[in-house]
């Protein structure tokens, strides 16, 4: 993966410059990223998938009101505070506290790195 430092009149970049070019700028962790995509899928999107992608952004819209609220807000914060102290003794046992003994997150390892990321996610298990 390309590391980008750009100069100062480009503090945070984002997305294509063009809707045909295979390389995307995206910022994960504060940090800036160039990614290429290399084998885009082109064909129809399956009823199963439309779902699932108009699930996330149900909960990216409702992470986004939850973070806007400060009582909300300060909940969230605690609680990702109590993950990232499990994680830390047990990646394992915090996912299964907080996402469940079926979830993606305790099956593959997933470690939240983020509030958003956090939220998100226990936004979407609630929602299942």
């Amino acid at each position: 993966m390309a590391r980008v430092v750009p100069a100062s009149p480009f503090e945070s970049m984002s997305g294509k410059l063009h809707r045909n070019e295979r390389i995307v700028m995206r910022t994960r962790n504060g940090r800036m990223h160039a990614y290429a995509i290399q084998h885009p899928y082109e064909g129809p999107l399956a009823e199963s998938r439309k779902r699932a992608i108009s699930a996330f952004a149900e909960a990216v819209k409702q992470c986004k009101t939850e973070m806007a609220d400060s009582e909300r807000l300060a909940y969230w914060e605690e609680q990702y505070g109590e993950y990232k102290k499990l994680a830390n003794k047990s990646l394992n046992r915090a996912n299964r506290r907080f996402f469940g003994e079926e979830s993606t997150a305790a099956a593959q390892g997933k470690y939240y790195s983020t509030l958003r990321g956090f939220i998100i996610a226990q936004l979407r298990k609630e929602g299942e």
